[in-house]
């Protein structure tokens, strides 16, 4: 066999990896309760691929990592769909009366909604990189999103630009999740090695 034959089936299987990965994860999140501990399981994955390549393969690793993080995700992902909720009705209801000081609460609330965004991707990164408390969890992910607000930034680009590819070619929706968790924690895993993560003592 070729070295060119080679590089095809390499690229073969990786491709392959993708979108087993990308279908394990949909199929998991199909019970909305669950997407939370699917998309911790999913960034456990391609955690394992950035720090030891693809051939550490998936779906042993998925649901090894689906099981372990089970409670401790679903608890983080109630978190977030109830504040989530509250800021919707908050904004909602914000735009349908007046009252002294409304640009005040408006422009508070928009800045939860946007630390909200914030946490939302930095969970999962702090969730399969560190054991930590729930609140600690939390809190650095919080931190770690503020403090690299341009890679923050270069995330949100980056998943309304997948968005956007998934949109106009169907296609890339069979390697979309498993892609853009990869991209995304990629870059993370590149990030200063020296960042300091607060554990908890409890």
């Amino acid at each position: 066999m070729s070295k060119s034959d080679n590089t095809f089936f390499r690229i073969l299987d990786i491709f392959a990896h993708f979108v087993l990965l990308n279908t394990l994860w949909v199929i998991l999140c199909i019970p909305v309760i669950t997407i939370f501990p699917a998309t911790t399981a999913l960034f456990s994955v391609v955690r394992k691929w950035v720090t030891e390549g693809t051939d550490a393969g998936v779906i042993q690793l998925f649901f090894t990592s689906f099981k372990e993080n089970f409670k401790k995700s679903f608890i983080i992902g109630l978190f977030w769909l109830i504040a989530g909720l509250i800021l919707y009705f908050d904004l909602s209801l914000l735009l349908q009366i007046e009252f002294t000081g409304k640009l005040f609460v408006y422009i508070l609330l928009s800045f939860s909604a946007i630390l909200y965004v914030f946490l939302s991707i930095y969970v999962f990164f702090v969730m399969v990189q560190y054991e930590l408390s729930i609140v600690h969890t939390l809190k650095n992910a919080l931190i770690l999103s503020v403090s690299h607000l341009l890679h923050t930034l270069l995330f949100l680009v980056i998943i309304a630009a997948a968005l956007i590819t998934a949109y106009y070619f169907k296609m890339f929706m069979i390697i979309f999740g498993s892609t853009v968790a990869f991209v995304l924690y990629y870059i993370f895993h590149r990030l200063d090695a020296a960042i300091i993560v607060k554990k908890s003592s409890y």
